[in-house]
């Protein structure tokens, strides 16, 4: 098969029965002659010599040759339609118009009239017949569904504005000319003939700017995007498909009786339905930690995603979703290597790499520290194709319970405690809820004990405050419910467990109790008041080995003048045995004492190796500092600062003026709870822990107003609170911890003197778990717990009493249901990097995209109408008389 220019002296010569190229001596007049010269370009050969003959074309070379272009057509055979651009040049030649007659009795003015009409019509022609030549040729290739490699093919803002300049210069031009032209006296005809001319070399000029300053850029844009992706892949090639779920709490929406989840189950079977054969795919959540396991057998895809589950402890999208892309480039490498027998350059994967994430959008989903780790992963990895399925709520509407905290969690016997939580509302809800609480003692079951009604406006919080009394067994768990229904119920209910304790034993050492005067009352009167219920005690430094410290739950020394290494050895066994112990560095400072003002503190005495086996820090100086000094509580996350802030006194200690304090340079395992005056201050606070209990250092007083405001009444009731929550915190009973969020550590402690050999957890999903403990007497430690509700451990044997119970709660941000805004998500992802779909229709498109390129149906559809206007226009101009 031969095809080449009708030109004398160049011949392209094409042997495509062969599947290849070669040259061949050519014909003329019957003699055989020898081409002159071959050149050869990649797959086309050309041939000049001194003459060609034109043999006729086979129409089979024509579509290889369409083939090597980078456009693929999804009808090809249509492209025989392109004769039908003939029509509009018949048209032209059989019923084109003719010149208008004029009777003039000047015969020289007629012919000039004549010729310039004539040229002026002629210049219509051609426009006319290009125009509708352009029409037919755009209907027969849009019907052949072209598509390309997928890329940006719209126009970015600054080709669209210099295409707009240039409209405006041309139109400009052409107006500022014609009216030019007007203010001078000129014939009729003359004016016509150059307003003709005008307009085609504006037209002509315009369309020549628009090529060099659009189109050329254009062209160069689009074509360095289709050198981005991978290569044009044909529709039927397997895929290594990873099907992502967003398995958070907020996909358990519910409209239509369908959650999200469900929703996004029923599209990603429709989806691995449409897959060709030979591919495999991975299903996983973001609720997982392990790598996706690839998989041929669809039928173990559908078991695994109709095996999906809502999962609270779901890890943030954007951490899964990058490792998910790290798993694809790890199994194409894997695939290539297998490869042995092709050289490393020429392999080739044998599968496309498609991701799709089904998710609501809720913004809680994801996690802003981490976002350009996935941004920079999907900017590397261009040839894995990402796939967002939307199946969230545009407009949600939700009541949900937040916020969840107790005054206290161990409560004295006849005592009770306050549960705040916070009802919050997102659309329009119905403005009266009622709050229950339902409790049980022991292994009971639940019974209602409370109820409270709550006003709320559409898209508001509000606060409800409850009174929770102590049961009769040692532990009370209970829940707090939202009466009625909405459509997301899992955050219509909170769990709670509260301790029944007896009375905490507390012994206070000082040089004089007058010293320890404040702080004695405060715990009466955290006694009588029936808040807690201490046993208090007093002994001066010098009569406390007298003590047996076994009998007491917390040991506090105030301002110990000279403490005796017997003193330090009998309080390290106390703490490592479980114990708690406070330090508190002042001076002898109250007004009934004559050396009040002095420092009688020895730093000598703790300076020794048995304080210092016990104490969190060095003393090394009494310092004064005038102004004074507030105590920095940035940033702190530690547990008795969040005791206090629950209470709503942490900004007050914040606030806290201090004149004097001890310097104390820490420990080595000690840690610096607060400082003063900045991060980079002397410490305030220090906590160490020494086998089961701990110790806790506060470098300034307690004992009056010399060195702080803590005594101040305008402190309120600072003083107090701090008395308690410190007792509470170093006490092994009441501080342990008994409600948690999901994904917090459970440490679970027991009787020194009963360790149990087995336990089991008895969890709300009705499951248990038994756990063998070692003979060391270290707390248990329980991680990874995915079940919401309250949990209840107890020993196997019943030689040990052990008991143990707790709640966890989802976290507060599973209610948040705003979702990612297109903005948002193109910061995470990248502008144009991921298609969103929120139908099967529009999923198919885009994967189609992806995989064969972005059909131009569409856009030449678009093209046709505004050629088409053109030409109408043009039409009408040409057929409308000129009035003279």
């Amino acid at each position: 098969m031969k095809l080449w220019n009708h030109t004398p002296w160049v011949g392209l010569v094409i042997d495509s029965s062969a599947n290849r190229l070669r040259h061949r001596c050519l014909c003329h007049g019957g003699e055989r002659i020898h081409p002159n010269r071959y050149l050869m370009f990649g797959q086309w050969t050309v041939v000049t010599g001194s003459s060609l003959l034109p043999s006729e074309p086979n129409p089979r070379s024509l579509f290889w040759i369409w083939s090597t272009l980078s456009m693929s057509l999804l009808n090809p055979a249509l492209l025989v339609g392109l004769g039908l651009a003939a029509i509009p040049i018949l048209l032209h030649l059989l019923v084109r118009a003719k010149p208008k007659r004029l009777v003039f009795p000047a015969l020289r003015l007629i012919l000039q009239r004549q010729k310039q009409n004539t040229r002026r019509m002629h210049l219509r022609h051609i426009w006319l017949l290009l125009l509708r030549i352009l029409v037919v040729v755009l209907i027969v290739i849009a019907l052949t569904r072209p598509s390309l490699p997928a890329a940006n093919y719209s126009l970015t803002w600054f080709e669209t504005g210099t295409l707009c300049g240039i409209v405006i210069l041309a139109w400009g031009t052409y107006w500022i000319v014609m009216a030019g032209w007007r203010q001078r006296s000129m014939a009729r005809n003359l004016f016509l003939t150059r307003r003709t001319l005008l307009r085609g070399g504006l037209g002509l000029a315009a369309g020549l700017m628009s090529l060099a300053g659009v189109a050329l850029p254009y062209s160069w844009r689009v074509s360095g995007e289709w050198k981005a992706p991978p290569p044009k892949i044909a529709e039927n090639v397997p895929v290594a498909a990873v099907l992502l779920f967003d398995t958070s709490s907020s996909m358990g929406y519910r409209q239509s009786n369908l959650t999200r989840l469900q929703v996004a189950q029923k599209l990603a079977l429709e989806q691995i339905g449409r897959m060709p054969s030979g591919s495999k795919i991975a299903v996983t959540a973001n609720g997982d930690t392990g790598p996706a396991a690839f998989s041929i057998d669809s039928h173990a895809a559908q078991n695994r995603i109709e095996g999906q589950a809502l999962n609270p402890r779901a890890v943030p999208l954007n951490e899964r979703l990058r490792a998910i892309l790290l798993q694809q480039e790890e199994d194409r490498l894997r695939v290539t290597a297998e490869q042995e027998s092709i050289p490393a350059e020429k392999r080739q994967d044998r599968f496309v790499r498609e991701i799709y994430l089904f998710t609501d959008l809720a913004k809680s989903a994801w996690h802003e520290d981490s976002l350009q780790l996935l941004r920079s992963e999907l900017e590397r990895l261009k040839w894995v194709g990402v796939y967002l399925i939307d199946v969230g709520i545009e407009q949600p509407t939700n009541v949900a319970l937040i916020d969840l905290k107790l005054s206290r969690e161990s409560v004295p016997a006849e005592g009770s405690t306050q549960l705040d939580v916070i009802v919050s509302s997102v659309g329009q809800i119905k403005q009266d809820q009622t709050l229950e609480i339902y409790v049980r003692d022991g292994d009971e079951p639940l019974r209602k004990s409370d109820q409270q009604s709550v006003t709320l406006e559409s898209g508001t919080d509000a606060r409800v405050s409850l009174t929770v009394p102590i049961g009769t067994s040692r532990f009370r768990q209970g829940e707090v419910r939202l009466s009625g229904s909405d459509p997301l119920d899992l955050d219509n209910v909170l769990f709670f467990t509260l301790q029944k304790i007896s009375a905490l034993r507390v012994l206070v050492v000082a040089e004089h109790r007058d010293v320890a005067s404040y702080w004695l009352q405060a715990l009466a009167t955290l006694t009588d008041a029936k808040i807690m219920e201490y046993r208090t005690e007093f002994t001066t430094t010098d009569r406390v080995l007298e003590k047996d410290l076994q009998e007491f739950d917390v040991v506090f020394l105030i301002n110990g003048r000279n403490p005796s290494d017997a003193f330090w050895t009998q309080l390290r066994e106390f703490v490592d045995q479980g114990g708690g112990a406070g330090v508190f560095l002042g001076a002898d400072s109250s007004a009934r004492i004559e050396d009040s003002l002095r420092d009688v503190i020895s730093p000598v005495a703790y300076h020794s190796q048995a304080a210092l086996r016990l104490l969190p820090g060095r003393l090394e100086a009494s310092l004064v500092h005038m102004p004074s000094r507030t105590i920095d509580l940035r940033g702190s996350q530690h547990a008795f600062l969040q005791r206090l802030d629950s209470f709503g006194m942490l900004a007050d200690f914040g606030s806290l003026a201090v004149r004097r304090y001890w310097k104390v340079e820490p420990v080595q395992d000690a840690v610096t709870v607060a400082r003063y005056g900045g991060l980079h201050g002397s410490p305030a606070l220090i906590e160490r822990r020494l086998g089961q209990g701990r110790v806790l250092l506060m470098t300034t007083g307690v004992d009056g107003l010399v060195w702080n405001d803590l005594l101040d009444q305008n402190s309120g009731p600072l003083y107090i609170v701090l008395v308690d929550q410190l007792v509470q915190y170093l006490s092994s009973h009441g501080s342990e911890t008994l409600n948690h969020l999901i994904g917090d550590e459970v440490s679970l402690r027991w009787n020194r003197e009963q360790i149990p050999k087995q336990v089991v957890v008895r969890m709300p999903d009705f499951k248990q778990l038994s756990l063998d403990l070692p003979a060391e007497s270290k707390p248990l430690t329980l991680r990874n717990l995915t079940a919401i509700g309250s949990y209840a451990v107890d020993a196997v044997d019943k030689i040990a009493d052990f008991q143990a119970r707790f709640s966890v709660n989802r976290l507060d941000s599973e209610s948040d249901l705003r979702r990612l805004e297109p903005g948002q998500l193109n910061l995470i992802l990248g502008e144009g990097r991921c298609s969103v779909s929120r139908d099967p229709a529009n999923l198919e498109r885009s994967v189609l995209t992806g995989r064969i390129g972005q059909e131009m149906y569409g856009l030449l559809v678009a093209i046709l109408a505004v050629v088409f206007a053109m030409e109408q226009f043009t039409a009408t101009w040409f057929y409308r008389m000129d009035n003279d």
